[in-house]
């Protein structure tokens, strides 16, 4: 009995495979048809031709050493596609790595990575068969003519994104292309099953042939397939780019403009590193283009007038200083190009002697708080939480901005700084439990300043940590409120149905982002739902959570419930009937 999959011999003929291979064909259809039967009786079968005569009983068994030699250039294992038998092979060889030479060892590795590219593709057939299920629950309903918002299978991307622990957007890509590859891309596809084809190559093969139509995308296939195995992940790309312009320039296009639509932002990312990114993703060419010959422009004229740095340093001040409104060539007492007959200026040895480095971007300790020029004003609109004992001086804690990363001790300083300039700014304060979830939260009024600077350590005595937090407090005047958990006492409950200011950064500081599984919004940008729908449900801790748009709309469609069976804690069931939980933030301070 067959198992539906795609038999991994089906291929045994083309003139391209080796003559091992093609000599073991036979077996290893005969071995597949009877996968039913079980993995042991399958691999007893392969007793006869040079393999080891058991395997995955537990113990890996006594093996001939000359059985693992099938690893060897173009032996036996060496050219066999991923599949069943191949994965029982690479187990056996590597539980003894010190009995292969060089050449198995290769061989064993070349093995195992055919083995993953197999595992991806049997993830892509899963996927395509989730989405076709989807798809028909859709249609169906359709012609049953059921309103739009009560239709199944309404929100595939979002369900999948659960067991993947993924983004939605993410899930949702991973629909589309497994079912291109299924219905349009048949060889890219086989070469994933025989293991030959990564999940690197085939996405770049899928990306330049979905814009095409059916006809043009089996042509690019069945070249970039045969291609695919022999090149670079980037070799790759310029083939299959130039093969889709020759193929359907405006196909081409085409695919660029959706991109553009679909995808154009700006990102800010934390580095691993610990520095950061940003950058305009999916913008024009042209002025991408023209915004680099920019900065590339401003940064030479800054290294001839001798300022410090490499041209790559160079030309990411000019970028940072122009994206926070200022001009990058006034570092200097005479700026550039801007009064021809003025000398350059000297090259400061350090930028406590750079006459352009002005004495407002630095703290009241005498610190850097910006990398270039004058501390800028920066509305927070990002939660930070950041440690008192990191603002007081006493601790380096980091510092956590929203679902961005961290901080450490000297930027928590300068950002808080910086925020403290801008009139939209507002400070805030959570009790941390010692399990790092919020035990309760009080908001200050009005704007607060650039909190004072440390105690210096040699001052006569100075204040204990308790004083100085309590003085903190008291001149943020905060009030704090209890975050409920376990049970609620219901003392928050309020008999309207958009919960007060108060209300909300108390779930807001006690789920930072939105409940459904994996997804990783900001709390602050979410809807805050009811549970239970008001006024059948309350208004209250016990009963309101943080949902994106996305997954708001997810609870209320078919198929989807969630549950909150204690204050924070979210039971979603989707249509698979499957059950996932999310609790409150643990805040890694």
């Amino acid at each position: 009995m067959r198992t539906g999959l795609p038999d991994i011999c089906d291929h045994a003929a083309d003139p391209g495979r080796s003559p091992i291979e093609r000599d073991l064909s036979s077996d290893i259809d005969r071995w597949v048809g009877d996968i039913d039967a079980g993995v042991a009786r399958l691999l007893e079968e392969c007793a006869p031709a040079d393999l080891p005569a058991s395997f995955g009983d537990g113990d890996a068994p006594d093996v001939d050493p000359s059985a693992l030699a099938a690893f060897g250039q173009d032996q036996a294992a060496d050219v066999l596609s991923a599949g069943p038998v191949l994965c029982a092979l690479t187990e056996q060889a590597v539980s003894d790595l010190a009995a292969l030479s060089d050449d198995e060892l290769t061989g064993a590795l070349s093995a195992a990575r055919r083995l993953e590219n197999r595992a991806v593709y049997l993830q892509t057939v899963a996927v395509a068969e989730f989405a076709r299920r989807r798809e028909v629950e859709r249609e169906e309903a359709k012609s049953r003519k059921v309103p739009l918002h009560c239709r199944p299978g309404q929100f595939p991307g979002e369900e999948l994104a659960t067991e993947l622990v993924c983004s939605a957007r993410h899930a949702d890509e991973r629909i589309w292309q497994a079912t291109d590859l299924v219905s349009r891309l048949p060889r890219t596809l086989a070469g994933m099953a025989a293991g030959s084809i990564d999940a690197i190559r085939a996405y770049i093969i899928w990306t330049y042939t979905w814009s095409l139509s059916a006809q043009d995308a089996a042509r690019a296939d069945a070249v970039l397939a045969a291609a695919a195995p022999r090149l670079r992940p980037d070799q790759l790309g310029r083939k299959a780019a130039a093969l889709e312009m020759k193929l359907d320039p405006a196909a081409a296009k085409r695919r660029r403009e959706h991109a553009r639509q679909d995808g154009q932002r700006v990102e800010v990312k934390l580095e691993r590193s610990g520095n950061a990114m940003i950058a305009g993703r999916e913008l024009d060419p042209v002025t991408a283009l023209a915004a680099k010959a920019n900065i590339d422009a401003l940064a030479v004229k800054l290294r001839d007038a001798n300022r410090e740095g490499s041209l790559q340093h160079l030309r990411a001040l000019v970028m940072t200083e122009l994206l926070q409104g200022r001009d990058p060539l006034n570092q200097f007492p005479t700026p550039p190009d801007r009064e021809a007959d003025a000398p350059a200026a000297p090259a400061p040895e350090s930028w406590q002697d750079d006459p352009g480095y002005r004495d407002e971007g630095r703290g009241s300790d005498g610190s850097v708080l910006t990398g270039a020029g004058a501390r800028a004003p920066l509305p927070a609109l990002i939660n930070i939480l950041v440690p008192a004992g990191t603002l007081l001086g006493w601790s380096t804690a980091p510092a956590q901005v929203g679902n961005w990363g961290l901080l450490d001790a000297d930027e928590t300083k300068a950002f808080a700084s910086a925020a403290s300039l801008s009139p939209r700014t507002r400070c805030c304060v959570t009790l941390i439990a010692p399990d790092g979830t919020a035990l309760a939260h009080g908001c200050s009024r009005g704007q607060r300043p650039w909190l004072p600077p440390p105690v210096p350590a040699h001052a006569k005595d100075p204040p204990g940590q308790a004083e100085q937090l309590a003085d903190l407090i008291r001149r943020l005047n905060v009030s704090f409120r209890p975050i409920a958990h376990g049970s609620c006492g219901h003392l928050d409950a309020e008999d309207h149905y958009t919960p007060s200011r108060g209300l909300k950064h108390l779930i807001r500081a006690r789920t930072a982002t939105c409940t459904a599984p994996a997804c990783n919004a900001q709390a602050v940008y979410c809807d805050l739902d009811h549970t239970v729908p008001y006024p059948d449900g309350p208004t209250c801790q016990c009963n309101l959570d943080p949902k994106c748009r996305r997954h708001h709309r997810c609870k209320q469609a078919a198929g989807w419930t969630v549950e909150q069976p204690a204050p924070g804690v979210a039971r979603w069931t989707v249509p698979s009937g499957r059950t996932y939980t999310t609790t409150p933030t643990v805040y890694d301070l």
